[in-house]
């Protein structure tokens, strides 16, 4: 989504901008209803293979010097090594965001092997970047300042309020029960946005509930994507007997547009840059409750929607004060705030600045 908001703002401004990416019909139908050029690469893939990566190197070369561009912005590590190829086909500048920083974040202890691969991934083809760009003030700090690369700049992730769409809260429940197979109207309602992966950490939501239930017995879970953990996490629900209040709903299409049906974002992730959700959550007017993590606690305005990660106990103690009102009055007026910060224009302007200066 971030490449996307992005990409409407600058045709908006007058630039003229190709999007490429890999596999997915998402992203080139909706650059499609805005007139937004889009090539896809058949070598660009969410993969390990070092002839993935060699391939694409060749394949974005050969497109670019067919083609004549100013500045090649990548998006994710795994279209960073084709700023080798960039560098091959000619004088084009190249701006790489990291989004987030997955396997070398300190939170990530699953393979330690690919936290080593992936340092020197990073450094040697950061080589051939002529500005990397953080999207959060932790990210930035820790990864930005000499540890990794002394040359980033901090640009946060925005969203357009004129282009969120948010359904009433009436709508985005029967749509919920619908797809639950279980009527939620009268239920207390935790929702989240992510992928069913080890990043997302929702095994902690789950193994915590049988607690929050506790709190609120009218309390359930609506969780929204699909990954490759959803096996486990069908277990998970099922071993600790929450197959009536937790429902994984697969990937929906414009899933943020549903928000206001939640009484609660809660965001469990191990690692992030500065996620979008929670930016959709700040605009959709929601309170929140995440992990203290990468930039969750930029976005969030106060302590009491932050919480130690993994902590059940700060979690649940979090939890309680968000079911007083007069703290949701408090935390909604301030996260209002907030949504300045994150305006999609604030992004666009950045990001001029980086693309000029890289010319």
């Amino acid at each position: 989504m971030s490449v996307l908001n992005l990409a409407r703002e600058l045709e908006a401004r007058g630039h003229k901008v190709t999007v490429g990416a890999g596999d997915g019909d998402f992203l080139p139908a909706e650059l499609a209803k805005e007139n937004i050029s889009f090539r896809r690469f058949k070598w660009l893939q969410r993969t390990h293979d070092p002839l993935a990566n060699i391939f694409f190197i060749g394949e974005i070369c050969n497109f670019l010097r067919k083609n004549k561009f100013e500045v090649v912005h990548f998006n994710s590590s795994n279209a960073l090594p084709g700023a080798l190829g960039a560098k091959l086909a000619g004088k084009i500048r190249t701006v790489f965001t990291f989004r987030g920083m997955s396997m070398l974040d300190e939170h990530y202890v699953k393979d330690s092997a690919k936290k080593i691969f992936y340092w020197v991934f990073f450094k040697f083809f950061l080589l051939f970047i002529d500005a990397p760009v953080f999207v959060s003030q932790d990210n930035f700090e820790k990864f930005g300042q000499g540890r990794l690369t002394g040359r980033g700049v901090l640009i946060h992730n925005g969203l357009d309020p004129v282009r969120l769409n948010f359904v009433s809260r009436e709508e985005a429940i029967r749509f919920f029960s619908e797809k639950a197979g279980a009527n939620l109207s009268e239920k207390y309602l935790l929702g989240s946005l992510g992928r069913l992966d080890y990043a997302k950490n929702y095994e902690f939501l789950i193994s915590v509930f049988p607690e929050i239930i506790k709190i609120r017995p009218d309390a359930a879970a609506i969780i929204i994507g699909a990954g490759d953990e959803r096996a486990k996490y069908e277990e998970l629900i099922k071993k600790n007997n929450l197959s009536d209040k937790i429902f994984l709903i697969g990937n929906v299409d414009n899933g943020s547009r549903y928000l206001r049906g939640f009484d609660l974002l809660v965001l469990p992730s191990r690692y992030e840059g500065l996620a979008i959700s929670l930016l959709e959550g700040l605009f959709s007017g929601l309170p929140m409750l995440a992990s203290r993590v990468g930039g969750n606690a930029e976005v969030v305005g106060t302590d009491e929607e932050i919480y130690k990660l993994d902590n059940a106990a700060d979690f649940l103690e979090k939890f309680r004060g968000l079911q007083d009102i007069d703290v949701i009055d408090r935390v909604l007026k301030i996260n209002c705030q907030q949504t300045e910060k994150y305006n999609l224009k604030n992004t666009a302007d950045g990001y001029e600045k980086v693309y000029v200066k890289a010319k």
